[in-house]
């Protein structure tokens, strides 16, 4: 779909899937995408305030998928012969085209062209607005925002309660229709002026009337009537009562708390959901568009609610939904997740995780899937910048060291942590970002320069700095006794990890200058090089273990942040940088 000046739409470009999740910050925008498919689905005209500049015309365009002839079937022969010439490969792109804010029964002019024609040529043949309308059932459409109490609990024609109710009110008079039409009747006998068996009550009261009006109008006649309510009249009072368990009295819905009213609003509009499916011909889709249905609603019930979706999403609809919860995506549905910003032009939805690994590498996919694990979603999806991470010590202790630092929380800052679980999955992860248009950076121990940074040309192979430390651990060697795998260092003989030997290089004075030059080298494509080996020795810490992270975090809850970390200076600097 493309959205042209609806909204905060300017010109937004995405794509949907049976189950398609809209994720981001608030007020980006994705409130704005439900109304566009509404918009265009119902082919009705917007008044002004749905125009981003009322001197453009507003544009929806759409590519359908599926239109095969078991959904053709549906159309009359006039809108089939209309259609046919358009379809391509069970395709046809339609548009949405207003040219003035109004909601004139012409003042939308809908169109559709072959999804080859590249052109913007558009043609509107007799019986378009009827086709699509009838391709596509009226969307159900639930704001975040919108009262439960009103949807549910009193009859109104296009409310959930309602649409319910008449459902049933059609099921109903299949089979007992003339029983409760017998039943009608003899209520109308007692309560009707001409009612066989009118009641008493009402005569005595025709009589008190009548000999005091012909004081004032000779010749009149007054008797009270009271219809009998129709079969339609009955069922519009319905409404939800509800019980709690443990307490027999009957309450009122509009009693209950907002996560139970949300909670038994998704029930029905799921029920509403697979009645009408059913009750609708084979080949056609409906749309449930849902504005945030995680509101009000503890975890367990808000994957209770995913589960339900995806259910109707493998039932013929297409199910398509804002949500600012991560338990709403289950992982297989992240490379199909739009991301949604808005910046000033506007809402822009970012290119998909599964376009961006198509287009990228396949074997960056362990990368995606460490980046968009359930821990992650959410910093990721709703941050400005992702700063990945290499290990567990700066998973446990940046928190509460950024906080300290910078006076606000990471999500304050709107940054997001993310572990890599190794420096090799670093480059990866920070391309996939890149490629969907997600700012990030990344930190690294120093022996990032001299392994994955080269082995991946993000640095020279015969880079200077590189080729001037690894003389100097050469030197070394001999004093400290660690082994050598050709030029680079590795555990064993006493080292636990060939990181350690880097700690000792970075103490070296001799090296310290080229260091820095692969720092500032390294900085400027977004990865932050710990200048003293890891990030340990610019803290002080001793270890990387549970217990040390620990002892800090509490000396940082309870101390001035100069009085805990050694290299403040540096940390500064580094907390700086991520924010920038």
């Amino acid at each position: 779909m493309e959205i042209i000046n609806f909204r905060s739409c300017e010109n937004t470009k995405l794509l949907f899937e049976e189950f398609t999740p809209l994720v981001g910050y608030n007020n980006a925008g994705k409130s704005n995408v439900l109304k566009a498919i509404d918009a265009l689905v119902k082919g009705k005209g917007l008044t002004e305030n749905n125009f981003n500049d009322i001197a453009k015309p507003l544009v929806i365009k759409a590519l359908l998928t599926g239109v095969s002839d078991e959904v053709l079937n549906h159309l009359s022969g006039p809108q089939k012969t209309s259609l046919k010439p358009f379809i391509e490969n069970e395709s046809i792109c339609i548009r949405f085209y207003q040219e003035n804010p109004g909601t004139a029964k012409n003042a939308v002019l809908l169109g559709i062209k072959a999804p080859s024609n590249q052109n913007d040529e558009w043609v509107n043949p007799n019986g378009i607005p009827q086709a699509i309308s009838t391709l596509f059932p009226e969307p159900t459409f639930i704001n975040s925002m919108e009262d439960a109490a009103e949807d549910v609990s009193k009859f109104k024609v296009g409310n959930t309660i309602g649409k319910l109710i008449s459902n049933l009110q059609k099921e109903i008079l299949k089979t007992k229709g003339l029983e409760i039409s017998d039943a009608l009747s003899e209520i109308g006998k007692k309560l009707n002026e001409d009612g066989d068996e009118r009641l008493q009550e009402f005569s005595d009261f025709d009589d008190a009337i009548n000999s005091k009006v012909g004081d004032f109008f000779p010749g009149l006649k007054l008797n009270i009537h009271v219809p009998t309510p129709s079969i339609s009249d009955l069922f519009k009072q319905g409404t939800i009562r509800v019980t709690e368990k443990g307490n027999q009295k009957i309450n009122d819905f509009s009693t209950m708390g907002h996560g139970a009213q949300r909670a038994i609003q998704m029930t029905l509009i799921r029920h509403l959901a697979e009645i009408t499916k059913d009750a609708t011909k084979e080949g056609k889709t409906n749309l449930l568009l849902i504005d945030e249905p995680e509101l009000f609603l503890h975890p367990q019930a808000i994957e209770l609610i995913r589960a339900s979706l995806k259910t109707l999403a493998q039932k013929g609809y297409q199910v398509v939904f804002s949500t600012h919860s991560p338990f709403m995506i289950e992982h297989e549905d992240i490379p199909v997740t739009n991301i949604v910003r808005k910046g000033d032009n506007g809402t822009k939805v970012e290119i998909r995780l599964k376009e961006a690994i198509t287009k990228i590498l396949t074997d960056n996919e362990s990368q995606a899937r460490l980046l968009f694990d359930t821990y992650n979603l959410g910093q990721i999806l709703f941050s400005d910048t992702v700063l990945v991470a290499e290990g567990d010590t700066e998973k446990h202790v940046l928190p509460s060291l950024f906080q300290a630092v910078s006076g606000k929380t990471i999500g304050e800052a709107k940054v997001a942590l993310v572990i890599a679980a190794g420096s090799q999955n670093i480059p990866g992860m920070l391309e996939i970002l890149k490629e969907m248009n997600i700012p990030a950076k990344a930190l690294a121990d120093l022996d990032f320069a001299f392994t994955v940074a080269k082995r991946q040309n993000i640095l020279d192979e015969d880079n200077a700095s590189i080729e001037a430390c690894l003389k100097i651990i050469k030197d070394i060697q001999p004093t400290h006794g660690f082994e050598l795998n050709g030029r680079l260092p590795k555990k064993g003989n006493g080292f636990k990890a060939a990181s350690d030997v880097y700690e000792l290089l970075a103490k070296e004075q001799e090296a310290e200058e080229h260091i820095k030059k692969l720092h500032t080298e390294l900085k400027e494509k977004s990865v932050w090089l710990w200048t003293l080996g890891a990030i340990e020795p610019h803290l002080c810490l001793e270890t990387k273990e549970t217990g040390e992270w620990f002892k800090f975090k509490q000396k940082l809850a309870i101390e001035p942040v100069k009085d805990v970390v050694s290299d403040l200076e540096h940390i500064t600097e580094f907390v700086k940088w991520c924010q920038n």
